[in-house]
């Protein structure tokens, strides 16, 4: 079976994310990835780069970038979902 590759869609005015990571399919809110990277809330926008497996979010208001690997993001997403199970 080929490996997908990572990928991400911004929707709603970057209020809706859309990822896949691994295989996996997400569908999150801009301040429910805020909170799974440890970010306050903010304004809504945001850009996201895939390089190969790593995920680089720019939120906007955040003078910062977020780099996190698809392993690492795919991980943070399973303990979210079982945690508000």
């Amino acid at each position: 079976m080929p490996r997908l590759s990572p990928s991400a869609l911004v929707t709603d005015n970057g209020r809706r994310i859309l990822l896949r990571s691994q295989g996996r399919y997400y569908e999150l809110t801009q301040e429910a990835l805020r909170t799974l990277l440890g970010l306050a809330a903010g304004p809504p926008g945001l850009g996201i780069t895939i390089d190969r497996d790593r995920f680089r979010f720019e939120f906007a208001g955040v003078d910062q970038d977020i780099e996190i690997s698809a392993a690492q993001l795919q991980r943070r997403l399973a303990k979210q979902a079982t945690s508000s199970a």
